[in-house]
């Protein structure tokens, strides 16, 4: 629907008759970009649970509900975006071995294998959750415990 809109506005023939109606939605186009950047550039006004760092821009913000926790975001740890990005990382790496556990797939040795592995993974589809709320916690229990330890060590040098 909205992409139609777009290319009307974008095409150049009979400007007599539509001239006005493409300006009109330009214009409309340009406000809902700009409240979306006011939105997207406005301050969570929160910080890191692990290293209290706040929004640096507006790419680089506070995560309120980080992956794993979206469906009780009351639990979820508020993280920086470089915490955010590692704990990203090291949640994807535990669903992948889970979905590898549960196909029953073996471990991979050649490239070949491996690129097999990740294309049968991302071709099935898994209807329930595959991660417990316990061991999502637990998870990011070692995750917090890895990053205190990483912190500790830098605070003696």
């Amino acid at each position: 629907m909205l992409n139609d809109a777009f290319d009307f506005v974008t095409q150049t023939d009979r400007p007599h008759v539509h001239d006005e109606t493409r300006r009109k939605i330009a214009m409309l186009a340009k406000e809902i970009h700009d409240i979306y950047k006011e939105h997207i550039r406005r301050s969570t006004g929160k910080t890191c649970d692990i290293c209290g760092g706040g929004d640096l821009d507006e790419k680089r913000r506070v995560h309120d509900c980080v992956n794993g926790y979206e469906h009780r975001e009351y639990a979820s740890p508020v993280l920086c975006f470089n915490h955010y990005c590692g704990w990203r990382i090291t949640f994807r790496h535990l669903e992948r071995k889970k979905k590898v556990q549960l196909l029953g797939l073996p471990k991979p040795i050649t490239h070949m294998e491996k690129l097999s592995n990740f294309m049968e993974i991302n071709r099935t589809v898994f209807d329930e959750t595959l991660l417990s709320d316990e061991d999502i916690d637990l998870h990011f229990t070692r995750f917090l415990a890895k990053q205190l330890l990483k912190a500790s060590r830098k605070s003696r040098n």
